[in-house]
């Protein structure tokens, strides 16, 4: 999955928002849960991407089984009292906000539209539902958004930026306490806490992207754990309540101090504002911009802009932001400037976002990682910094910029505030080839086939017996999958990596040995 996208909608409203009761099929099946009280039963449809269904449409007689804990749900064809489909409509206590459908009696005519799931062992096939009765049920590219909340393509609201308004300066801080419900229909679990105890879900608990890690060892319930959790809350109008999860058990899980009570690392800044503003990215602290008292006065060419504008910045993929793919970016960022009105001020000045000219300077940071580094090849000492101008449609470099290669982070300031910024350099001249190995004793292959979809095998050598990892990583440099972390002796290796549940793009495998480690890129092409 994009990630850029799954980011947006799992923290909410920085682009896009993770609307949490929504959530009931994911990018896949119910999954094979053993009947249990949140899964999809026996028959569940396994975890499976949208991509992977076939579309189906089909009319017969529902069959209800109520002899488990909640009903599970089938459809006889050919009406002959057998049931020919599992009918996979997510969690039992879910329902589409946007329409009136509703689960069928034992005993009902329906028609069915769905994605089709043939799973092994010779199960039932599996139809996850997008539809019943003509009425929509869920959505099958965005599961968490029913009725007009979803955004289209793999770009969040297309050509309207990541970033998306919210008007809301700060979250009620809470503490509650209750059993974990983990909802393991999807690719990546979603949890959600139980308070009273009546097994239905009473807050969605957004612990951020699903490689996210804190350093204080806290780690995401199992379900039916008892946990205590300190976030922030946000209560959507006619929706199950989100908290943004601070601390789980008594242990650290998001540092606001970086941050702030806002959700998504956004602020407001304000015409007379007298102290300086900074906004950070939600999941890393690193990347933020500052905005200064007196950036309204002297404001260019743009007589309206507004007196109060709420500030986001996100890390996305460099492919997402336009007509990067000549300039050899390795890191990507988007701002947002919104008014009280959710309105993107920058996204009104075209198709392809804008930028303003502040009356101060905006100091910013952008942090990269070794991962981008070594993986997109690029020289560290020809690192630039650049900004989308969207009145010539070209990027334009940045002056005055400082690289810190000890602390992987690049500072510059600078009166414009674009729609887009992007880290650029050149290839590295030192690439690291194929034949040989390295001084650690090892050599790392590049993966064949390559493009590949969705199987690929890796091959590395070892000179000597050693305790290896083999990890996964997104473009943005961020884990995914640690495919291999085991003693192997000297010789040629070979590990297979199925890409099944990651979208078409970019990414990245790095081999670690000892204290030094190896990365190549490949591309997956669905």
């Amino acid at each position: 999955m994009n990630f850029y996208r799954f980011f947006a909608v799992l923290i909410m409203l920085v682009l896009g928002a993770y609307i949490p009761a929504l959530a009931q099929g994911g990018h896949h099946g119910g999954g094979h849960h053993g009947g249990g009280p949140h899964g999809g039963g026996p028959q569940g449809g396994g975890h499976c991407h949208p991509d992977s269904l076939e579309p189906i449409t089909v009319s017969g007689t529902a069959i209800v089984d109520t002899t488990h804990l909640h009903p599970m749900y089938f459809l006889d064809e050919n009406n002959d009292g057998e049931a020919d489909y599992h009918l996979n409509f997510g969690p039992w206590w879910y329902e589409p906000d946007s329409s009136g459908a509703v689960r069928p009696l034992n005993g009902d005519f329906i028609t069915i539209a769905g994605g089709l799931h043939e799973p092994p062992l010779a199960l039932l096939p599996t139809i996850v539902v997008y539809e019943i009765n003509g009425l929509f049920w869920r959505d099958p590219y965005d599961p968490l958004w029913t009725g007009g909340h979803h955004h289209g393509g793999p770009h969040p609201g297309g050509h309207h930026g990541h970033a998306h308004g919210w008007m809301h300066d700060s979250l009620e801080v809470v503490s509650v306490s209750g059993a974990a419900i983990v909802d393991t229909t999807f690719v990546f679990e979603h949890y959600f806490l139980d308070e009273d105890g009546d097994e239905v879900p009473d807050y969605f608990l957004n612990f951020g992207p699903p490689w996210y890690q804190p350093p204080s060892g806290a780690t995401r319930p199992l379900n039916g754990d008892p946990i205590d959790i300190v976030g922030g809350l946000f209560q959507p109008d006619s929706l199950l309540p989100m908290i943004v999860v601070y601390e789980i058990n008594g242990l650290v899980w998001r540092d606001t101090t970086g941050c702030g009570n806002h959700l998504g690392g956004g602020r407001w800044i304000h015409r007379f504002m007298n102290q300086a503003q900074q906004i950070n990215t939600t999941f890393d602290p690193q990347d933020w911009m500052q905005v200064n008292p007196g950036w309204h006065q002297g404001g260019g060419p743009h007589h309206g802009m507004p007196q109060r504008l709420f500030c986001q910045m996100v890390e996305i993929y460099p492919q997402n932001a336009p007509a990067l793919e000549n300039q050899n970016a390795f890191a990507a960022y988007e701002v947002g400037l919104f008014d009280e009105m959710g309105m993107n001020f920058l996204w009104q000045q075209g198709p392809l976002g804008g930028h303003a000219q502040f009356g101060n300077a905006v100091q910013y940071q952008l942090h990269y990682s070794d991962i981008q580094l070594q993986g997109f090849n690029i020289d560290e000492s020809g690192i630039a910094a650049e900004y989308w101008n969207a009145q010539s449609n070209s990027w334009v470099e940045l002056t005055d910029v400082t690289v810190d290669a000890e602390n992987n982070t690049v500072t510059f300031s600078s009166n414009v505030v674009s729609t887009y910024f992007a880290l650029t350099g050149a290839d590295n001249p030192v690439a690291i080839g194929e034949p040989g190995a390295l001084p650690g004793g090892f050599a790392l292959k590049q993966n064949y086939p390559n493009p590949f979809n969705p199987e690929t095998t890796i091959e590395f050598t070892l000179q000597e017996n050693a305790q290896v990892a083999l990890s996964i990583y997104n473009v943005l440099g961020q884990k995914l999958f640690e495919v291999l972390n085991e003693p192997r002796t000297a010789g040629l290796h070979q590990v297979k990596f199925d890409g099944s549940l990651l979208t078409s793009g970019i990414y990245f495998y790095e081999l670690k040995v000892g204290n030094q480690s190896q990365v190549k890129k490949m591309l997956l092409n669905k």
